[in-house]
């Protein structure tokens, strides 16, 4: 189950994401520019390369003072070769930016459910194994490829295997979001069952008892999640291509997973781990944060500026400066969200995924910024909101 700290990060990533689009898409503009006063070596007309090339500099220097503003004016010292180009490498910028935000924005929500997929399709996964662990078993002759199994006990006389198999309410889950290994992973699972779990000691060991305990089947699952399947390098680089962020992502998809697997022994049966205690709400929250920063991008910024005023700027992490950006909008956004537990949760991310010293270069940041923006009135909380965890 995904916390608010992992939503957060998720923001985190799509803001990372939009900012190195932002920076590609000015380089592409800036090209533009290159390209409008490159020295036309087919034209009859002769060419002056450093008229050309004092051409370029004065347009892009335009471009650069201007783009964040959104428009380009010209005053009487601009050649209007110079300001023609500049406004059309702006809109060149501004549409490829448009694009981008788009198009980062309407992943966010679907990557993050892309988790929940992910966790379903390794609870299938067992089922898979296990029809094939029933036909191994019942087949009357030995594969002559590979070494003899005990045909005592396979996957699919485990217990967990078939509480997976047997529920309605997973098989209507598996239906509902089209969740399958299709045919073209067939091949792949295929070869997990025979070439790895055939020749894994564990997995053999258990095959030659006939009865085991609840905990041992349980064991078994675990093991083989965490152990074979996660560490196997085909099931990794399938699941690599279908998740940009597959190296955190799997190690949630495979706790849920846990969940649900250590479920099956228990009185209540299996259990399905929804993906957030409630993920409208959560959903609504991913989703305005990631707004709001960007939508407030330029006033975050001018708020942001002055506790750094005395801070190298180039020094500065990039990933820093983007928590910094988010946990402002969090603070104003949200009046339902202690500004605490705002800068508790900048804290813990600046830690896990900028610098060692982020950590402490946030905290400071923030606890002087949300001071300041409380006497302006432009943090305002209500509700759980006024909750403060001193």
């Amino acid at each position: 189950m995904l916390s608010r700290r992992h939503l957060r990060v998720k923001v985190l990533q799509s803001l990372y994401a939009l900012q190195a689009a932002r920076e590609a898409d000015y380089q592409l503009a800036l090209d533009f520019i290159s390209e409008s006063f490159r020295p036309d070596l087919n034209s009859m007309t002769p060419q002056d390369p450093r008229k050309l090339e004092g051409m370029r500099k004065m347009t892009t220097l335009l471009l650069e003072e201007n783009y964040r503003k959104g428009d380009i004016t010209q005053d009487e010292d601009t050649p209007p070769a110079a300001f023609v180009t500049a406004k059309n490498a702006l809109r060149y910028y501004q549409d490829l930016f448009k694009k981008d935000k788009q198009r980062i924005s309407r992943q966010l929500t679907p990557e993050v459910e892309a988790i929940y997929n992910t966790y379903l399709l390794l609870l299938q996964l067992f089922i898979e194994l296990g029809a094939l662990s029933q036909g191994e078993r019942e087949r009357q002759y030995d594969d002559p490829d590979n070494k003899p199994l005990s045909k005592v006990a396979g996957f699919d006389t485990n217990r967990v295997v078939i509480a997976l198999t047997e529920n309605k309410t997973l098989e209507n889950e598996f239906i509902r979001r089209g969740i399958t290994w299709g045919k073209e992973t067939t091949g792949l699972v295929r070869t997990l069952f025979r070439d790895v779990f055939r020749n894994d000691d564990a997995y053999r060991a258990y095959c030659e008892t006939k009865e085991h305990t609840p905990e041992e089947d349980l064991q078994l699952m675990l093991n083989a999640l965490k152990e074979v399947i996660l560490k196997n390098e085909e099931v990794v680089t399938f699941f690599e291509l279908n998740d940009l962020y597959w190296s955190e992502n799997g190690d949630l998809a495979r706790k849920m997973a846990n969940k649900s697997l250590k479920s099956t022994i228990e009185e209540t049966g299996l259990q399905l781990v929804p993906l957030t205690d409630d993920w409208e709400e959560d959903r609504f929250f991913m989703e305005e944060l990631f707004e709001q920063t960007i939508t407030r991008n330029d006033e975050i910024e001018q708020i942001i500026a002055e506790p750094l005023k005395n801070w190298d700027l180039e020094r500065l992490a990039p990933m820093d400066y983007l928590i910094l950006k988010m946990s402002v909008s969090e603070m104003m956004s949200f009046p339902g969200i202690p500004v605490k537990v705002t800068i508790n949760e900048a804290i813990e991310i600046a830690k896990e995924y900028s610098t060692p010293k982020s950590g402490k270069f946030v905290n400071g940041i923030l606890d002087t910024l949300s001071k300041t923006l409380i006497k302006e009135g432009k943090i305002r909380k209500s509700g759980r909101g006024l909750l403060d965890n001193k």
